[in-house]
């Protein structure tokens, strides 16, 4: 009778573990096809902007770790119709604001430096004609609340021919620091949010300083080769010929025709050039602790202008979208939790979002600058990943 009352137990047990294992199954299975669908929907998008020229570049798609969707089309050189392939790398603009916080954040794991060290104390080796307030912190500037300036602020005769004198002054560090500290400030710190590159770039700056090398060699040495990011690499030299980089292009609407974008100086800000792929890897990083800690991570993704700001959440390199934060900048419309950055310079865009903490993260880069909206590009694929209604 016991062996029949087991027997009969294990059966039941077989059978629920069946149904489990087939409903998983049948998930599995529709979470497949939806994934198909929705690469395909991607596909036809991208390709239409690619034959409408307004997308040469790179795009990967991944949902939690896994690549849905990866491309790679349109012209890496026009001169010699070299193609754009995987490992092709890109001028990645601002969104080498995340990767420069990620080192400082580094840093102050290691110790050697602090979110509350005062910026002219940083900069006190160095010679400068004008001034920063004294109250300016590392923390300021991470969170573009330092009142500093950025390039509309520069002399007029520096903005002419599409800022090309400022493009092509090659500054060393200490005549950079004075160029920046003779502008007039926006504000006191601490006291409104203003989009400041000038503020990034002394960062940089600050790391070479504190590591005594070289900013690509600190990119290197504490970001991309920890991490495996084998196609991201900085230089400052324009001496330098960078193996397999898109050249960067701008549309002529009188001429119709495409012109090479040469007033790229690689000094100014520590230019970071990378690939689709290597920049979809790094998003993920944000959700998993190990390369930083997790207060680092959090301190990255935080809304440090809740105080100050009603238009924007900004952590530290990143746009913050959450309950908390308000934006205009980078706005996709959903209700789900997101950081984004975008970058535009010189013929290059640039876009890397991270939505629900890896459930989709989004890279692409793209050389045909002013053709390329890198906003609506975004929003579209938002709208084919994401069911609204039921977000």
């Amino acid at each position: 009778m016991n062996t029949t009352k087991k027997l009969k137990k294990i059966l039941l047990a077989v059978f629920c573990l069946c149904l489990i294992i087939g409903c998983y199954s049948e998930k599995s299975d529709a979470s497949l096809q939806n994934n198909e669908k929705q690469a395909q929907k991607i596909d036809s998008l991208i390709k239409s902007n690619y034959k409408q020229e307004l997308f040469h570049g790179g795009i990967v798609i991944s949902k939690y770790g896994e690549t849905i969707y990866e491309n790679y089309l349109g012209i890496a050189d026009r001169t010699w119709n070299i193609p754009i392939q995987k490992n092709v790398k890109f001028d990645i603009a601002s969104l080498n604001k995340s990767m420069t916080a990620a080192l400082i954040l580094k840093a102050v794991e290691e110790d050697k430096l602090h979110l509350n060290n005062k910026l002219v104390e940083l900069l006190s080796n160095y010679s400068f004609e004008g001034s920063f307030h004294p109250e300016i912190t590392i923390h300021h500037l991470l969170s573009h609340s330092s009142g500093l300036p950025d390039y509309n602020n520069i002399p007029e005769e520096f903005k002419l021919n599409n800022f090309l004198k400022f493009k092509r002054f090659r500054f060393s560090n200490e005549e950079y620091i004075n160029f920046i500290s003779k502008i007039e400030p926006l504000s006191e710190p601490g006291k409104q949010f203003y989009y400041s590159n000038f503020a990034y770039h002394l960062l940089a700056i600050i790391l070479e300083k504190t590591y005594k090398k070289p900013f690509a060699e600190i990119l290197k040495l504490k970001l991309t080769k920890p991490l495996g990011l084998k196609n991201t690499i900085s230089e400052s030299k324009n001496e330098v010929s960078i193996n397999e980089l898109a050249k960067a292009y701008l549309f002529d609407e009188v001429t119709q025709e495409w012109y090479q974008n040469p007033f790229i100086d690689f000094s100014l800000g520590r230019r970071i050039f990378s690939t689709a792929s290597d920049l979809n890897r790094w998003a993920q990083v944000m959700d998993n602790p190990g390369y930083l800690k997790k207060n680092s991570l959090q301190l990255m993704q935080q809304n440090h202008l809740s105080q100050i700001s009603n238009i924007v959440g900004y952590g530290y390199g990143w746009v913050v979208f959450n309950k908390e934060s308000n934006n205009e900048f980078g706005n996709l419309g959903i209700n789900k939790k997101y950081i984004i950055h975008g970058g535009s310079t010189d013929g290059y865009k640039a876009m890397l979002i991270n939505i629900n903490k890896g459930e989709y993260v989004i890279s692409f880069l793209s050389n045909v600058g002013n053709r390329t909206q890198e906003m609506q590009l975004s929003q579209k694929i938002i709208n084919i990943l994401i069911d609204k209604k039921n977000d």
